[in-house]
């Protein structure tokens, strides 16, 4: 599977690829992907709230289930640091449809490789959106140097 992502244009000129090595390298290079969920129960919830009226609760229902997603998602993160033997804060997590990794079409690769369907439930709209809506998925980069950027794209 190939990703492709932009370059920033100004500042540092900074690539998601830079941190890997290059393919005609001989050494080997690793990356995790992930994609966590706390569940479907919590957008059930919400739409219940919503037809009731109960606009704040529903409010209150979806920050807690966003907060516990990427809650997970750290979690799993500082598991694979632990299991690789890195420095508890190396490594970034970069989300599909954000500056560095923009194109949120790249999920369905992501979802090639890791399956989450079947697995944990998580599935991907037409528009490349991740339901339940409590899910996020990720590239995690353990290069020492990775750092979040903004690239305009």
């Amino acid at each position: 599977m190939r990703f492709t992502f932009p370059r920033q244009a100004d500042r540092e000129g900074l690539c998601l690829s830079d941190y890997f090595q290059p393919v005609a390298s001989s050494r080997y290079d690793v990356v995790a992907f992930q994609v966590v969920t706390v569940g479907g129960k919590g957008d059930e919830l919400r739409e219940r709230l919503d037809e009731a009226g109960e606009y704040s609760k529903s409010l209150f229902v979806h920050g807690l289930g966003v907060s516990a997603a990427e809650g997970l998602a750290e979690w799993h993160h500082r598991r694979i640091r632990s299991e690789w033997g890195l420095e508890p804060e190396r490594g970034k997590r970069y989300s599909f449809g954000y500056s560095a990794c923009p194109d949120l079409a790249d999920q369905a690769k992501l979802f090639r490789l890791l399956g989450p369907e079947p697995a944990i439930g998580v599935e991907l709209t037409s528009a490349y959106q991740l339901v339940p809506e409590a899910s996020t998925s990720a590239i995690i980069v353990h290069h020492p140097a990775a750092m979040y950027y903004m690239v305009k794209v």
